[in-house]
């Protein structure tokens, strides 16, 4: 093994949660570290917003984890900030309310035994098409049909994943299934429901953990260990990088501007990337050719328009999540923060929501005002779903968030064969995260991916990418170490 050395330098791009995991394993192994963020805040998609005291998520994010290690060094990371919360989840659907992961009872309560024929009748037939007949899953709606027949896609998956795309599924890539929802059919429907069996996927988790004072305080945790490791590491908010010289291999200069807009260049043996996969063969010198800036183009991202609602009354629902399936409503997923963490809204005889509106930059949804857009949903809230009445609203803000859910489009996976072909003619330069690998990772995931990185650069034989990509999650043995603060690998594998 090939220990890296400590008086070098590494140069983390983005404050996100893989970027920041990445800088806190290197730092607490002594290695001088750089983070550079163009936001005035850490965490990324990970942020939490405050207005008026309320605390809002953008989205709901929970920590769950199958890996053991994992969990243990969340909960050294947080001590005594973590809260348990239990998962209930449902899906609006055409005026009812269906429990989520799904259930055969429910279906049949809400929409009538018939439902449940129609639903065998069409599984049986996408079990013979797909299974007998070997059909081949060329798409998102192929893998949702081949898992769950064509009635049940209809109800539960169809609307909800072309509000979030923006896309029919037939024209979206059936990867996003796989990595979401694997072992998760209608199998698993009917063992749950009806045998009063408990599955082990991850999509059916019942509780997770969460930070009592919202998701940020992960990256927040991450940036203040790598700043107190010594005067050396520093975490640079408001700092844009512009471009980023290949000098020779483990040899780069990153020139970035900050928030005065003077231009700045530090000197880096490594450099970190999670700025998205699409934009960093684009500021790379020397360039790369028009082939490759054409695939880096093709990468789109999703835009995310969070309304944050506040208001006087005490509880709105029970739910973790509601999945709203109808195109007519604006929003399709709410949360209210209070059913995490009471410590989300500082006056308990008060609530919040958080109401995210998937869209596209410049799309009828962007363009709306914030005004328009809160009113809209507040709308829907009191008229659609009956509720809350629109008295009861003390206030709304809107955050908008670009790049929030790169595209699984058809062809994405040679666009990033193509972009990843000509970024590993730089020796010493890694891609990381949601936006850096192109990858629809939960936090965790990054997080986990940030961490085997920061061992692979340390020089342990670890291949950090193999994280969201299996059935399972990437296991690795304990460490029989737990006063030692960063992610050890099973020992024999260095």
């Amino acid at each position: 093994m090939a220990v890296m050395k400590k008086n070098e330098h590494v140069v983390v791009l983005g404050a996100g949660p893989a970027g920041l995991a990445t800088g806190h394993e290197l730092s607490v192994s002594g290695v001088k570290v750089t983070v550079l963020d163009r936001n005035d805040f850490v965490g990324g998609l990970c942020n939490t917003n405050e207005h008026k005291g309320y605390k809002f998520d953008l989205g709901g994010h929970r920590w769950f984890t199958k890996n053991e290690d994992l969990n243990n060094w969340f909960r050294r990371l947080m001590g005594d900030e973590i809260v348990w919360v239990e998962r209930i989840s449902r899906i609006y659907y055409d005026g009812g309310y269906y429990s989520y992961p799904i259930s055969i009872f429910n279906v049949v309560k809400n929409a009538g035994l018939w439902t449940i024929v129609q639903a065998g009748i069409t599984y049986l037939f996408s079990a013979v098409q797909y299974s007998v007949f070997n059909k081949s899953i060329k798409n998102m709606k192929d893998a949702y049909v081949a898992q769950f027949g064509a009635k049940l896609y209809d109800m539960f998956f169809r609307r909800y994943s072309e509000k979030v795309w923006g896309l029919p599924c037939e024209l979206l890539s059936s990867d996003w299934v796989s990595q979401r929802s694997a072992g998760l059919s209608i199998w698993t429907v009917i063992q749950e429901s009806l045998l009063q069996t408990k599955s082990d996927n991850e999509s059916l988790i019942e509780e997770f953990m969460y930070p009592c004072d919202g998701y940020v305080r992960i990256p927040q945790r991450m940036a203040e260990d790598i700043v107190a490791q010594g005067d050396a590491n520093s975490v640079l908010l408001e700092s844009n990088v512009t471009r980023i010289k290949y000098l020779g291999p483990n040899d780069f200069e990153v020139n970035y501007t900050d928030a005065a807009g003077s231009e700045h260049t530090v000197r880096a043996s490594t450099v970190v990337s999670t700025i998205p996969l699409g934009v960093l063969p684009r500021i790379m010198e020397p360039g790369c050719s028009d082939e490759v800036v054409d695939a880096a183009r093709g990468l789109t991202f999703r835009a995310l328009v969070t309304v944050n609602v506040i208001l006087k009354k005490e509880r709105v629902s029970i739910d973790t999540w509601l999945y709203v399936q109808d195109e007519d409503i604006l929003f399709g997923r709410m949360h209210e923060p209070k059913n995490w963490s009471p410590a989300m809204v500082p006056d308990q005889s008060t609530t919040s929501l958080v109401l995210e509106c998937f869209c596209t930059k410049d799309d009828d949804i962007w363009k709306l005002s914030d005004e328009e857009i809160g009113q809209r949903c507040v709308e829907d809230l009191e008229k659609k779903l009956n509720f809350i009445k629109a008295s009861e609203v003390i206030d709304f803000s809107c955050v908008r968030t670009l790049q929030a859910y790169p595209v699984y489009d058809l062809d994405y996976g040679d666009k990033i064969a193509k972009i990843n072909d000509f970024l590993s003619g730089f020796e010493g330069l890694h891609v990381v995260g949601r936006g850096g690998t192109h990858r629809y990772n939960n936090a965790d995931h990054s997080i986990e991916m940030g961490l085997l990185l920061g061992r692979k650069i340390l020089g342990y034989d670890v291949d950090y990418m193999e994280v969201n990509t299996e059935p399972e999650y990437h296991e690795i043995k304990s460490s029989k170490d737990p006063e030692r603060d960063y992610y050890r690998v099973e020992e024999g594998c260095s």
